[in-house]
């Protein structure tokens, strides 16, 4: 395990930058829309207590995305929220084919959209992406083309199809500041909008684990608690597979970067070779460290949430759905990663 300090981590006023990124008004703006799709429901916060007590924590939750709108992905906001909103904008000729490249959680948020709506979507995913992920975003009508290489490659075939073709495109990561990117990260921010609720009249939790990827997630969630909570923000730390730590390489460098190689992992929705420049104005200001893991802690989290336990039910939780429990536990078992975070 790596864990590094982000030493330009603010508890100050949420700034211009990142107000462009996204917001509590934004995350708001989009939980109004959200809130009147078919099957909406804020989802549960879940205690886990033997856990807590073996790591020697006061309290450990996790926020269950399992069960929203039945996709079981930790991302099925923000993509169906920046689809909706871009469909209503385009002037593509209709019906309109939605776009996107996804190692599973985002193109099946895009297309859960294009299902709802009866357009068509055309979903990039590398030749390693999950099979089971692709037969999700197929069963809901979408087609699906695999390519050569990784996540990042994805990307840009996805881009260049829906130039070429007219398609809309609903990415989730973009070099500058694109409205789109951007709304997909406030669809994230409903998440942070419904733990606030939760937490209304007690204390927030000291610290919040999130799973890496682009960062656009993390970013999402990351903005509208910050804005809210101000100088009683949680510390945010950021847990990424060691093989795809590219959020942890920006942070060491100050600026979005690139890491190479394979991105070999289980934590396959989180193989990401390339930070998400549009995440990075959040990131940069309030992720207070970042963690590169192992596959095995994450497995063995994923694991130990799908088996009942001491009254609670079994859960429905990917490797990649487990990072940021691994991180937690990992963390504590390590004397100076805690005393660094200040679990």
């Amino acid at each position: 395990m790596r864990a590094i300090i982000n030493p330009l981590a603010s508890c100050g006023p949420w700034t211009e930058p990142e107000a462009r990124v996204t917001s509590c008004a934004a995350a708001e703006a989009a939980r109004r829309e959200i809130s009147q799709w078919p099957g909406y429901a804020v989802t549960p916060v879940r205690s886990l207590d033997a856990i807590a007590r073996e790591s020697n924590l006061g309290q450990l939750l996790l926020k269950d995305e399992s069960g929203r709108f039945g996709q079981g992905s930790f991302k099925s906001l923000g993509g169906a929220y920046a689809a909706e909103l871009a469909l209503r904008q385009t002037n593509a000729p209709s019906p309109a084919t939605l776009c996107c490249a996804t190692e599973g959680n985002h193109g099946r948020s895009v297309a859960l959209a294009a299902n709802r709506l009866g357009c068509c979507a055309v979903i990039y995913m590398s030749e390693h992406a999950l099979d089971y992920k692709a037969e999700a975003i197929e069963a809901l009508g979408a087609r699906v083309i695999r390519i050569a290489g990784t996540y990042d490659d994805a990307v840009r075939s996805a881009q260049a199809a829906a130039q070429a073709q007219g398609w809309v495109l609903v990415a989730d990561t973009s070099d500058e500041a694109d409205q789109t990117v951007q709304r997909v990260m406030q669809g994230y921010g409903v998440m942070a909008l419904e733990l606030l609720d939760h937490f209304a009249g007690r204390e927030f939790p000291t610290h919040v684990f999130l799973q890496g990827g682009v960062g656009g997630l993390a970013a999402g969630v990351i903005g509208p608690l910050s804005e809210a909570l101000g100088e009683k923000r949680p510390r945010f730390i950021i847990v990424e597979p060691e093989s795809a730590a590219c959020l942890l390489e920006s942070a060491t460098r100050f600026a979005p970067s690139r890491v190479g190689g394979e991105l070999s992992t289980q934590m396959r929705l989180l193989a990401v070779g390339e930070a998400s420049p549009a995440a990075w104005p959040v990131l940069q200001q309030r992720a207070d460290a970042f963690i590169a893991i192992e596959d095995d802690p994450a497995v063995r989290a994923a694991a130990r949430l799908n088996r009942a336990e001491g009254g609670r039910a079994a859960l429905d939780v990917g490797i990649s759905g487990a990072a940021g429990l691994a991180g937690v536990i990992e963390s504590s078992r390590c004397a100076a990663v805690a005393k660094l975070l200040g679990l």
